[in-house]
């Protein structure tokens, strides 16, 4: 099943179908299980990047947090995970610029919105 065809209409808020599409086709026929491994290793890496700006956050390393959330931003927009990239964009730009006060709201925000790119993800590789 290509991958839009597995997002239902709620799920595209959380994943741009195209993105995945495209990953795809890139594999083509050479490697058709090239998208599959991309959101395998997302799914595993993605929730160490959340645990790090929690914990950046609690002890107060806003440089971890910074550095976390670079990391999932860049890795979420190349899954078309684009809600939780711009949130991670946001974190990142908060932290390098030392306002801290909106980190907790955009953690928690990215944290609630994590769920949906999980979701939308294994449904997109079955």
């Amino acid at each position: 099943m290509p991958p839009n065809d597995a997002l239902q209409n709620g799920d595209l808020d959380a994943i741009d179908p195209r993105v995945l599409r495209e990953l795809a086709e890139l594999g083509g026929e050479d490697d058709p299980g090239l998208l599959i491994e991309l959101i395998d290793l997302f799914l595993d890496d993605a929730p160490r990047c959340l645990e790090e700006m929690q914990r950046g956050l609690s002890t107060g390393d806003v440089k971890l947090l910074e550095r976390a959330a670079h990391t999932l931003k860049s890795s979420s927009a190349n899954l078309g995970a684009r809600t939780l990239s711009t949130l991670c964009l946001r974190m990142e730009e908060s932290a390098r610029t030392n306002q801290v006060e909106r980190l907790p709201a955009l953690l928690q925000e990215s944290q609630h919105h994590w769920p949906r790119v999980v979701a939308a993800l294994r449904a997109a590789r079955s």
